[in-house]
């Protein structure tokens, strides 16, 4: 038991001649205005988390940084890509095969999106995340980028078919 208060006594003694050394902690930034900036509450967290001299930077190396809010990115996005308006913006999971139709240059597919509305697509034709490689009169064939950064495989084929059956049947 004598050991133990000295041993406190010791670690008091040594945390007060620790803090005596250290200079004094600097003082709290001055309270931010009750005016919201213009640009927002991403401007805002941008303007917060941006590294300051002398301060240690993490460099994400193509991974989500942590310290950054999830609300900074919010907008339709795919790994900092834009997703354009139309056909090119559809994700192949999106879409949906509703017809096939056949002309002297090929098959064409007719093609749902989400907004509803129908599309044409020939082979060749490119969707945000993959392309349309191959056709036939009941199927049509995607090409998808894989963006997993732990897969092996960088695309894999994506085949709709027009009957459910032959998509259960695969």
């Amino acid at each position: 038991m004598r050991h133990t208060r000295y041993a406190f006594a010791l670690a008091g003694l040594l945390a007060a001649s620790l803090s005596a050394q250290q200079p004094a902690p600097p003082s709290p930034a001055p309270a931010a205005s009750a005016e919201q900036p213009a640009g927002g509450l991403k401007d805002q967290v941008l303007k917060e988390t941006a590294p300051q001299a002398g301060q240690y930077s993490y460099a994400p190396g193509g991974r989500r940084d942590p310290f950054i809010s999830l609300l900074v990115n919010v907008g339709p996005s795919e790994g900092g890509k834009v997703r354009p308006a139309g056909m090119q913006g559809f994700l192949i999971q999106e879409l949906a095969l509703k017809g096939i139709v056949k002309d002297q240059s090929g098959y064409i597919a007719l093609l749902l999106g989400t907004d509803g509305k129908s599309y044409f697509a020939r082979i060749g034709q490119r969707f945000f995340d993959g392309v349309l490689v191959a056709m036939d009169a009941a199927s049509a064939t995607f090409r998808q980028e894989v963006t997993d950064p732990l897969s092996p495989v960088k695309t894999r084929d994506v085949k709709k078919s027009l009957y459910s059956s032959e998509e259960a049947r695969q």
